[in-house]
């Protein structure tokens, strides 16, 4: 039998990397930014650029999930831990560096992949029909290469879920290490 971690039964928005590894990329984004010296509009374009990209460069690294369709918004823990990190991550950076407009814009930025792919899988075929956002679907999903899915809306994965979010907790740890100590 191949080597399949798990059968999913549905996509959420929440299982592809968790939301704090592309929180905490595009933080380390708008940081750079920052202290680029770009003027104000420069910086938000080059912001966007890059925490989009972030997310499919993110997404090509096998990567496990916290919460998924069975358990988000069901179960307090895998829901917590989905989600609070990375709002929390991005406030200390707001802190630290100041312009907190362009925080939110690189995160919404980086997590506009999912929010895409949870709208089509949720029945929203509208959402792809918009020539732009049709594009950042098909991406994401070809991105996704360690990942099948099935016509019966099933998914399996390559690889075993705890030591792929072993190494997603690796990848945080050096984004943090590099905003907070490094920039």
């Amino acid at each position: 039998m191949a080597f399949h971690s798990q059968l999913i039964t549905k996509h959420s928005l929440l299982s592809t990397v968790t939301t704090n590894t592309h929180i905490t990329a595009s933080c380390v984004i708008a940081a750079l930014a920052i202290k680029s010296g770009f003027g104000p509009v420069e910086k938000l374009l080059v912001v966007a650029a890059a925490a989009l990209a972030s997310h499919f460069i993110i997404d090509l690294i096998p990567h496990g999930f916290i919460a998924h369709p069975k358990t988000i918004f069901k179960k307090f823990i895998p829901t917590f831990f989905e989600l609070a990190p990375g709002p929390v991550i991005m406030l200390c950076a707001m802190t630290v560096f100041g312009s907190p407009l362009l925080f939110l814009w690189a995160a919404g930025f980086s997590i506009i992949p999912d929010v895409v792919t949870t709208l089509a899988w949720m029945g929203n075929n509208r959402i792809i029909k918009i020539p732009g956002l049709s594009l950042i679907h098909w991406l994401h999903r070809k991105v996704h290469w360690f990942e099948t899915d099935h016509p019966d809306g099933t998914v399996t994965y390559l690889f075993p879920n705890r030591p792929m979010l072993a190494l997603e907790a690796l990848l945080v740890t050096s984004l943090l290490l590099v905003l907070f100590i490094k920039l």
